[in-house]
């Protein structure tokens, strides 16, 4: 996902696409924690000795892991940090050979390592992808639905693994904090976004801030081609909520 190395494999051909939206600044967390510098550590690393080299995060669907494992390979493309994004969920459609020489890329984003759960041969060349990407002294960022304690990969040797630096649980947001973090986005963009309107976007469309951020793309678009306020009958017009 960035220029490389010499030394650096070519890109894969997963036919992945990193959201060109996510970014850490974006990010809105349920409680304050070092989760966002932790995750800057891995890009901006100035020695192995300086900052943790591996981060483990995890909790349940739509708190939003996968934004922040694509977030954190955009930051790393911009200051020309090598770095590659592999979802796990797709593993049963790839070959397990593709992990060879990754720990080339300076960073490596593993998504759902819970995918692998059942499946020995990935499980295990994951493990030496682990013990490579150590020995080199790159980066690695790897998200599962559960803590390392709790999961249920059946090799030992990579549950431990999971346990090796530090571990973040995300929260899912309340519906106080989805509307503050929707009209923040909204006023990062110049538009005004009032409390109703906010929660009407909340309540009748999908309630993950990706989506809830697409909606902000085409209310923003068509407000400003119709130069009209965004109002909850406008919202219905152009997102056909009729």
């Amino acid at each position: 996902m960035t220029s490389l190395s010499q030394n650096t494999p070519q890109q894969l051909p997963l036919g992945v696409q990193l959201r060109s939206d996510a970014k850490l600044s974006r990010f809105v967390q349920s409680k304050q924690s070092a989760l966002i510098p932790a995750l800057s550590g891995l890009i901006n690393r100035q020695g192995v000795e300086l900052t943790e080299s591996f981060v483990y995060l995890y909790g349940r669907e739509n708190t939003g892991k996968s934004y922040l494992l694509q977030a954190v390979c955009n930051e790393a493309e911009l200051t020309g940090v090598s770095s590659i994004y592999l979802p796990l969920r797709q593993s049963g459609e790839l070959s397990v050979d593709m992990l060879e020489g990754l720990e080339h890329f300076q960073l490596v984003c593993l998504d759902d390592v819970g995918a692998v759960i059942g499946n020995s041969v990935w499980q295990e060349a994951l493990f030496h992808l682990f013990n490579r990407i150590r020995d080199v002294g790159h980066s690695l960022l790897i998200s599962g639905d559960d803590a390392p304690v709790n999961s249920q990969i059946e090799l030992q040797d990579l549950r431990s693994r999971l346990a090796w630096g530090l571990t973040f649980k995300l929260e899912a947001l309340s519906d106080e904090q989805k509307r503050e973090a929707i009209q923040q986005e909204a006023a990062a963009r110049g538009l005004v976004l009032a409390d109703e309107v906010a929660q009407y976007l909340l309540n009748h469309g999908e309630r993950d801030l990706s989506k809830q951020f697409e909606y902000l793309d085409q209310l923003d678009r068509a407000s400003l081609q119709a130069q009209r306020k965004l109002t909850i009958p406008f919202a219905k017009q152009v997102l056909g909520w009729l």
